[in-house]
């Protein structure tokens, strides 16, 4: 029974012996399938990782969030693959070297034990490859709202109150607000949603109108309601609703299933709301007296009380707004330009009779916004006032257009430049904001109109010489005038609706001189009969249709001074166009010409030629450009251009009276040479693949501009355009490679002038700028002025490799301009500035920095080889003072502890908002006095008061946000 059981153990143990001896055996004889097979893991990694970055390209240039733990993936990944690469070379090396059991077994061995872990990276990263971020609202429309004062108004503090709580009333999903035009509606659901902004995850702001656009609306709340489905908190206002609409016909959750989802309605009738279910509508009334005359008052000034007789006067001015706080801002803003002993005049042009054609329920707001158009003491500004009314309902319009506009139409006297003609548009429309006649628009180069007052404009138009057909963004289908119907328009605007055809019978317009029919995308032809209709017309915009060739007739427009083809992606064929002798602007952008023909040379008037984003576009006829002798601006994009032959851009040496130059080519060899860039008021150069619409970090003020976009570069490229380098202001390089090489000369030759780096996905040495071998460079002593000194702008986004911002004693470095300061996925970076160099950021404003997973302190002490993270508190750093910084925000910031290790006192005097999300270690700010007097969020969460962080006062405990 004994022998039994030893005979079995005996068994069992050379079983396992052999299983041991067979595997460790198989390592050796396997060994070339063993490395195969973890070289094929490997490279199946790669593909993969590969997939899951353009994800992430795609998602970043959305704006969206990265999926949490994806990061760490890639990092792991990163790690995991340079190893393995490593690993092969090796096994690849030692086979060449030396062949023998002991090298086999090893390489046999070590790739087996690595295959599941590979396999485990792989299984991981498809889960990412399915859901690699989750969207992120854009800068929203609060962006440039401003907040507004309802002190003393208490109706209307009392139906924003009322607002507030059907928001945060849990059982209310559609709120409705009805009132009249003019009376606050929008200002309303704005100011409402930037108090509450804190309880939403998202909002979406879409105007409606009268033409309700289906299609446009599902895609505005596309990304909004898919969020609505992961239990997002969202918030969708629909301004300006005129009839019933279905609201899951445009894509909007609603119903008990979606209560995540508030709705907020407005609208002129309480009818149309009821009509749309909404669980509460709140009536925006007009203002009584009291309250009227506050506004009017604030408006105003306090010179209204300089006598009674003048107040009076003013009394009965505001009680004849109707307490619609439109008006009352409008009758004000005239007074406040008026003087004093004029009142009584201006006020009694109120009295003037009321065309008939102005609704009863409109004739208080017609004579009082008439009244402002008529003293405007600019007639450019009227021009612009009647020019965007030809515009569809609450459009941003861009001043450029408005600009391209009165050029074309000849309504600028003694015009000097183009860039002139966008100073004095410019200076209109803030005259016209000035009398609340335009709204801001969504950044400062465009405007709009309440629809209150483009109601006006029409009415202004038809009853002056400027007599507008406007049928904009109406949802028209088809336009068919009669024979006998008025014909004395001189201006017609049909953009933005879905016409496939223009009339094809006899017609005709004797005083049209602007015709808007852009974004018509089913409009393939112009018909002959309707150019001979049209043939006095001198602005003329077909942006975004379908045209595919332009008829002979339009050589009959001969006095056509303004014309814009762009995005008729079919047009090939524009040789006719030199027929158009009085053309000054020319607009070709995003067409499908393959060829700048030499007929183009014709156009000897022209000041402005477009011709951006052409793809097919290889050749420009010789002696085109030469011939454009008035041209001031030239924005071009050479593409497909074969280099030995005969590069037309050479001749931008003979044009005087260029100014402006916006240049895309594929290649650094293909700028042209002897150009004297720095006479150029503004340029942009583009230089790379393609020309993206690459969104600028900032807003530049610059008038220079060097664009280095997705192109490899060696040091071959400097040479070439070094003298472009040392009159640019800013400079953007993406996707730039070795970097490193060209980065000294760049910094050398013309830091001191630039104002703005942005480096985007560039494979980068460690460092921006590192001295060490300088001297050698450039010789001894040659640094002299501290690099930066000028700079006001910093962007680094995707560098890998890079752990500091500059290796070169801080003497060298000065920040004191810098205002903005934006940094992303550099996942090498450590720390920031030391604390000399923070007190020097005197200027800096904005201050972002995200993905930076090693980044531990933004100021440090100074003492980088302690790595102790001890704090001496006995002996506090000197004071640091940040006078201008007011925007603070941290994300993703996996080792972030601090953000000073010193012991000092910081003063942040303007600083409002700090949002801190994603910062799980971070659990103190810093030690010593930290001043905030006129913070005001903390995170979303809204402050009271000021608030002083002494020592570890803000303590974190490791939650998501500050």
């Amino acid at each position: 029974m004994a022998d039994e059981a030893v005979n079995s153990v005996v068994g069992k143990v050379l079983d396992l012996l052999f299983g041991v001896a067979k595997r460790e055996i198989g390592y050796i004889w396997n060994s070339r399938e063993n490395v195969e097979k973890f070289k094929n893991e490997v490279e199946k990694l790669k593909v993969l990782r590969g997939r899951v970055q353009q994800l992430i390209d795609v998602a970043e240039h959305n704006g969206d969030t990265l999926s949490y733990g994806l990061q760490d993936w890639m990092d792991k990944v990163d790690d995991e693959i340079l190893k393995a690469e490593n690993f092969l070379d090796q096994e690849a090396n030692a086979k060449k070297t030396c062949i023998n059991w002991s090298t086999l077994y090893h390489y046999g061995k070590m790739a087996t034990h690595k295959v599941p872990s590979f396999v485990e990276h792989i299984e991981g990263g498809k889960s990412f490859e399915s859901c690699v971020s989750v969207p992120t609202s854009k800068p929203g429309f609060l962006e440039f709202y401003e907040r507004k004062d309802f002190r003393g108004i208490n109706t209307q503090k009392s139906t924003l109150n009322s607002i507030i709580e059907a928001f945060k009333d849990e059982n209310m999903q559609i709120i409705g607000i009805y009132g009249a035009g003019g009376v606050g509606k929008t200002t309303l659901a704005h100011e409402a949603a930037a108090t509450v902004k804190n309880l939403f995850d998202d909002m979406v702001y879409i105007v409606v109108s009268e033409n309700v656009d289906v299609e446009n609306i599902k895609d505005m709340v596309n990304v909004a309601a898919k969020r609505v489905q992961e239990k997002d908190k969202i918030l969708i206002i629909l301004d300006d609703v005129r009839k019933e609409v279905n609201l899951s016909a445009l894509g909007i959750p609603c119903g008990a299933e979606h209560m995540n989802c508030k709705i907020l309605l407005t609208s002129r009738s309480k009818n149309v709301c009821e009509a749309m279910n909404t669980h509460s509508n709140i009536c925006v009334k007009s203002l009584p007296e009291e309250e009227a005359w506050i506004l009017f008052k604030r408006v105003v000034g306090e010179k209204v009380d300089a006598s009674e007789k003048l107040k009076q006067i003013a009394i009965e001015a505001v009680d004849g707004c109707g307490g619609l706080p439109l008006i009352i801002q409008v009758v004000g803003n005239v007074l406040k330009k008026q003087r004093i002993n004029l009142w009584e005049v201006t006020l009694a042009q109120l009295n003037n009779n009321v065309p008939s054609i102005v609704p009863l329920e409109m004739r208080g707001s017609f004579t009082h916004l008439k009244l402002s158009y008529d003293l405007l003491d600019s007639e450019e500004a009227k021009l612009c006032f009647l020019l965007c009314s030809m515009f569809p309902e609450r459009e941003f319009i861009p001043l450029e257009r408005l600009a391209h506009y009165c050029v074309g139409l000849g309504k600028l006297n003694r015009l000097r430049s183009m860039e002139d003609a966008r100073k004095r548009v410019g200076i209109a429309v803030d005259n016209l904001k000035s009398f609340s006649l335009f709204l801001n628009g969504k950044d400062k180069f465009t405007t709009k109109m309440h629809d209150v007052v483009r109601e006006v404009a029409h009415i202004i138009a038809s009853e002056g010489k400027n007599i507008f057909l406007v049928e904009a963004g109406t949802g028209l289908s088809e336009w068919i005038p009669r024979k006998n119907d008025p014909n004395d328009y001189t201006g017609i605007s049909l953009m933005q609706n879905n016409l496939c055809k223009l009339p094809d019978y006899v017609l005709h317009f004797p005083l049209l001189e602007i015709l808007l029919i852009q974004e018509n995308c089913k409009l393939s032809n112009i018909t002959d009969e309707f150019i001979e209709a049209i043939k006095e017309v001198k602005v003329l915009d077909m942006e975004h249709n379908n045209l595919s060739s332009l008829p002979k007739s339009v050589k009959q427009l001969i006095k056509l001074r303004m014309l814009n083809l762009g995005g008729n992606s079919s047009l090939q064929e524009i040789s006719i166009l030199g027929e158009l002798g009085e053309l000054e602007i020319l607009i070709l952008n995003d067409t499908n010409i393959h060829e700048i023909p030499r007929e183009i040379g014709k156009l000897d008037n022209l000041r402005t030629l477009e011709v951006k984003r052409c793809t097919s576009l290889s050749h420009i006829a010789p002696g085109v450009i030469s011939n454009l002798r008035w041209l001031e601006e030239l924005c071009i994009g050479y593409y497909q251009v074969q280099k030995e032959n005969y590069n037309s851009l050479s001749e931008l040496c003979n044009l005087s009276k260029l100014i402006n130059l916006n240049l895309f080519v594929t290649d650094y060899d293909l700028i042209p040479q002897g150009v004297q860039f720095g006479k150029l008021e503004e340029f942009v150069i583009k230089i790379g693949n393609n020309d993206e619409n690459i969104v600028f970090p900032w807003e530049l003020k610059s008038k220079h501009l060097l664009i280095l976009a997705k192109f490899s570069l060696n040091i071959t490229f400097l040479p070439h355009i070094e003298a472009l380098i040392k009159v640019s202001d800013c400079i953007l390089m993406h996707s730039v490679s070795n970097l490193n090489d060209i980065l000294p000369s760049v910094y050398y030759e013309a830091s001191h002038e630039l104002k703005t780096i942005a480096l985007l996905e560039c494979c980068s040495d460690s460092y921006l700028v590192d001295t060490k071998y300088w001297d050698e460079l450039f010789g001894t002593g040659k640094i002299q002025e501290r690099f930066f000194s000028r700079l006001e702008h910093l962007k680094l986004s995707s560098l890998k490799l890079i752990s500091a911002l500059w290796k070169c004693p801080d003497a060298y470095i000065s920040l004191s301009k810098l205002v903005t300061l934006d940094i992303g996925d550099c996942p090498k970076l450590v720390r920031l500035f030391s604390v000399s160099v923070a007190q020097g950021l005197v200027n800096l404003k904005n201050l972002s920095i995200s993905k930076c997973h090693c980044l531990e302190e933004v100021i440090w002490t100074g003492d980088a080889d302690t790595g102790s993270g001890e704090i001496d508190i006995a002996i506090p750093d000197a004071d640091i003072v940040f006078p201008r910084l007011t925007h603070i925000t941290f994300s993703d910031l996996s080792k972030l502890k601090r953000f000073y290790s010193g012991y000092s006192s910081i003063k942040y005097t303007s600083l409002v908002e700090v949002s801190i999300v994603h910062c799980p270690i971070m659990e103190i700010w810093g030690y010593g006095v930290h001043d905030t007097p006129k913070l005001k969020f903390l995170g979303n969460v809204p402050l009271d008061g000021t608030l002083a962080i002494n020592d570890a006062v803000i303590a974190l405990s490791k939650v998501e946000t500050l």
